[in-house]
């Protein structure tokens, strides 16, 4: 069977991410795991193993999956597996579009952030 996608991933190299590992691996995802130094190469060559190592970044300070080259149904069951797997939380999420395949790691975290602190201030507004 072939590779059904790639995922990159960032601050998921502990001992409690063995399981997600595990996951990914019986759904034959490719893994990639990110480190400082290559936040400065674009999330798409990130996707195929390309760019070189450069100075290395400040690491980010929470867990980030990028879902690359996925079926959207396969998308959906990897979510739904990571929810149910009562695995620790990785709050940001994103998937590789043609609007952010030529970001860095730090313009798509800070877009996520952004996003988040959007939907949080919409939240507290309705409520």
């Amino acid at each position: 069977m072939k590779n059904a996608g790639t995922i990159l991933m960032y601050n998921c190299s502990g001992e409690e991410f063995s399981r997600l590992r595990q996951i990914f691996a019986m759904l034959r995802l490719r893994m990639r795991v990110v480190g400082p130094d290559r936040y400065h190469v674009p999330l798409e060559e990130l996707a195929k193993g390309k760019g070189e190592p450069g100075e290395t970044a400040e690491s980010l300070p929470e867990p980030m999956l990028v879902f690359c080259y996925m079926p959207q149904a396969l998308l959906h069951q990897v979510l739904e597996v990571i929810r149910v797997a009562n695995l620790p939380p990785i709050p940001l999420k994103a998937v590789l579009t043609e609007t952010n395949r030529a970001w860095d790691t730090k313009q798509l975290h800070a877009e996520l952030l952004q996003e988040r602190e959007a939907i949080a201030a919409q939240k507290a507004e309705q409520a």
